[in-house]
């Protein structure tokens, strides 16, 4: 299922950028709030986004804009059951590479809103138990994360732009024999520039 899922995203990535009439390049960054979905008692992690990405003009309205981007997940609990062992104020700390595959529609000439699927690639995870030390978590959890992406912009005439996007994920992000089901729950805001 997950290689029909990116083999649709990269064809419908190829058939936009094909029919795309203009190039913008950027960058861009911002806030995170990011939660992780099994807990019921979990707060959000804040930690950043930054990144790069490329704009496709289709028509006057329509674009589509694949991005790249480092994005700090996870979250935390003031109190948890990890694996079957009771904890305390505890932080997990995920690390994602994620491209995001957004098609953009302009509602007026300055605000577009967004949607699309994003593939993320787990770079590092860590639990902080209180004081201590971090402790390596990426073995438990899955390489690849599936999400989907809704979000607004708005673009000043100088290039520089505000957005929000609230990013949630599709996949379980735990391995199949650590037997708990979790998604990503990320919210971003942020400020680009279209150079």
């Amino acid at each position: 299922m997950k290689k029909l899922i990116l083999s649709g995203i990269i064809a419908l990535g190829s058939f936009l950028t094909a029919q795309a009439q203009n190039v913008n390049f950027g960058v861009k960054g911002g806030l995170n709030l990011a939660k992780m979905t099994q807990y019921d008692n979990n707060k959000v992690r804040a930690s950043f986004n930054a990144g790069v990405y490329a704009n496709f003009a289709i028509t006057k309205e329509w674009a589509f804009q694949p991005e790249l981007l480092y994005s700090g997940q996870g979250t935390k609990l003031e109190s948890g059951n990890i694996l079957g062992v009771p904890l305390k104020d505890v932080t997990i700390a995920t690390d994602y590479l994620n491209i995001p595959l957004m098609v953009q529609y302009s509602i007026a000439p300055s605000f577009f809103v967004e949607a699309g699927p994003q593939v993320g690639f787990l770079l590092a995870a860590k639990t902080k138990v209180g004081d201590n030390t971090n402790k390596d978590y990426k073995d438990i959890m899955t390489t690849a994360d599936f999400g989907l992406g809704l979000g607004f912009g708005y673009k000043l005439d100088n290039g520089l732009g505000f957005s929000g996007r609230y990013n949630f994920g599709l996949s379980n992000i735990y391995n199949d024999d650590v037997n708990i089901d979790s998604k990503n729950s990320v919210a971003q805001i942020g400020l680009f520039y279209s150079f």
